[in-house]
Parts: C-alpha cells; structure tokens; sequence
C-alpha cells in the first residue's frame, strides 16, 4: 500500500483525526505523509488515552483496525501496525493492550 492509501484507511476508521491529521501533515508530504509518522503521532496517542480511560469503544475500533491492517496481506501494512502502534502500546501498557486485540494483534503483539 502506498503511503496516502494507509493514511486514508486511517482517518475513515476515525474520522475525529482529520483536523489533526491535516494540521500535522500540512507541513510535510500532505495526505502521502510517512504511514509510521502519522500513526505514531496521532493514532497511537489516541489508542493510549483510549486504554488509559477505559474507553471500551475506542479501544475496540482500534483493535479492530489494527486487525483489519494485519489481515490485508500487506507487508509495509503489517509493519505500520506492529511498530507504529502495537510496539508503542506495549511499551506503554504492558499487557494491559493484549487482551483487547484480536487473534492476529496477540500473535503480533507475543512476537514483540
């Protein structure tokens, strides 16, 4: 996938980054900012405060998007999710993420 397609996936499954989207891109590459950028500075963030709050229904969409992404067959997809997002919940949460993800974010989330 090419950077603007992952980048679009991202805001359609949450369409509350698109200011933030267009205000941190606007100073770079635009909709074909770098995926491992965009998710770390703003999906991530949200995924954190998500499991922080114990909002359930963010935490799910989250979960179910980083699954989404590891099913697409998609090489630099899988990556972005593992690095950009699993990485970073795992450091911040231990354990605490594993238990929302699905089958393929454990497996993924195990092999860190």
């Amino acid at each position: 996938m090419r950077e603007g397609q992952l980048n679009n996936l991202m805001l359609e499954a949450f369409p509350e980054l698109t200011q933030a989207f267009d205000e941190y891109t606007s100073w770079q590459d635009g909709p074909d900012t770098g995926r491992f950028l965009t998710y770390e500075d703003l999906l991530l963030p949200l995924a954190r405060k998500a499991l922080g709050e114990g909002d359930d229904e963010t935490t799910k969409r989250v979960a179910a998007f980083v699954e989404g992404l590891l099913g697409l067959g998609d090489d630099y997809a899988e990556n972005v999710a593992t690095v950009a997002l699993l990485e970073g919940l795992k450091a911040s949460h231990g354990d605490g993420a594993r238990s929302h993800l699905g089958e393929r974010g454990r497996a993924a989330y195990d092999e860190l």
